[in-house]
């Protein structure tokens, strides 16, 4: 099979082209990310539930903060496993919450199976639109995206705070932050363009389909965080952090970052890898997507198609911009930035990333990835 080719996706009342890719000859592929969108399925939880560095940090944390304590787990799933997990380690009450419908009714069965139905209450919807019966003393949450805030953390957990949480409640997690790196997409993917597997292309419909229309779509990068070859040909400079989103503390879901990456190899600039740093517990080292092996990979902020030569002491200044979109929930992000090189002209760059708005092949990245017939 050829390493990159044109295949066919269904979107909602057509056909799109697009640019897919050989799995096993490319280092690196394209993911949709899908935590922000309804189309989880047992695909997705089972690589939650096996991301030992995830998982164990939440058990030690809910083990830790639950005993005694009321509970809201948001985003419960179809397992409830924090909300059982509170249960056992000795919670009064857990509220569960899910909004997928299927998803809440096996919680309910699940919960049922495991004899906390008398402890354990599912809760159908959003959790910006639920009541409880009283404020919690606990709220746990799995909702930290791709980009830190991507699936809603910032506007949900604040709202939690607001309406279901006790004042000096405890959250889990206590924070994260987006963090961003230099990438040179064309050495990291030994010069082919990125592509979708085949196996990803019914997960990149079924976005199309919650939103109603195809659309330049966040993606994400498989096979760079955990190959520490394909990093080091990757990654061009240093690591910042944007977006702090504190649970325990000031939580701010939407502003302004500014930022400055310093280059420290030679290669060719194309954009940005976007991860996440999360404490779980306040005392916590940080789970890191860019370097670790997670069930969250890197976002790609794709700035310039052909890449721009960089040397090491070149630098790239950017203010990054979270604004929650009119779902209320889920942010728009934009990023504006110039490229300092020595010896050449400061080169403008930009990046935004929607959750649902208007806008298909509207950068040459997306115009590659969804090729015109």
């Amino acid at each position: 099979m050829q390493r990159s080719f044109v295949a066919e996706l269904a979107a909602p009342g057509h056909k799109v082209p697009v640019r897919a890719c050989d799995l096993e000859s490319n280092p690196v592929w394209l993911f949709a990310s899908i935590g922000e969108y309804p189309v989880y399925d047992d695909v997705a939880y089972e690589v939650m539930i096996k991301d030992e560095r995830r998982m164990n940090r939440y058990s030690e944390a809910v083990q830790r903060y639950a005993p005694g304590r009321t509970v809201l787990d948001i985003g419960t799933g179809q397992d409830a496993v924090w909300a059982l997990a509170a249960a056992r380690a000795g919670a009064r009450h857990v509220w569960a919450v899910e909004v997928i419908p299927r998803s809440a009714q096996i919680a309910r069965k699940n919960i049922e199976q495991a004899g906390f139905a008398d402890r354990i209450t599912v809760v159908e919807g959003l959790s910006t639109e639920i009541e409880l019966p009283e404020p919690v003393e606990m709220c746990v949450s799995e909702i930290i995206g791709t980009l830190g805030g991507s699936e809603g953390a910032g506007r949900v957990l604040w709202d939690a705070r607001e309406r279901l949480v006790r004042p000096g409640g405890v959250f889990i997690p206590h924070r994260s932050a987006t963090t961003a790196v230099a990438l040179d997409v064309s050495s990291a993917n030994l010069g082919e363009p990125l592509g979708f597997p085949p196996l990803v292309l019914p997960y990149v419909e079924q976005v199309f389909a919650s939103v109603g229309r195809p659309f330049d779509l966040r993606v994400v990068l498989e096979g760079v965080q955990d190959n520490p070859k394909v990093r080091e040909r990757a990654y061009l400079s240093d690591v910042v952090e944007v977006e702090p989103l504190e649970f325990n503390g000031d939580l701010h879901p939407e502003g302004v970052d500014a930022a400055e990456l310093t280059f420290t190899r030679e290669g060719r600039f194309s954009g940005l890898a976007l991860g996440m740093r999360l404490w779980v517990a306040e005392d916590d080292e940080p789970i890191d997507s860019l370097f670790q092996p997670s069930s969250w990979t890197p976002a790609y902020a794709p700035l310039a198609e052909e890449g721009l030569p960089v040397r090491p002491g070149d630098r790239f200044e950017f203010d990054f911009t979270t604004v929650v979109s009119d779902d209320g929930v889920h942010p728009d992000y934009g990023l504006v930035g110039e490229l300092h090189r020595a010896g050449a002209r400061t080169a403008p760059l930009s990046w935004g990333s929607t959750h649902h708005a208007d806008g298909f092949r509207t950068t040459p990245f997306y115009r590659s990835l969804f090729p015109r017939p």
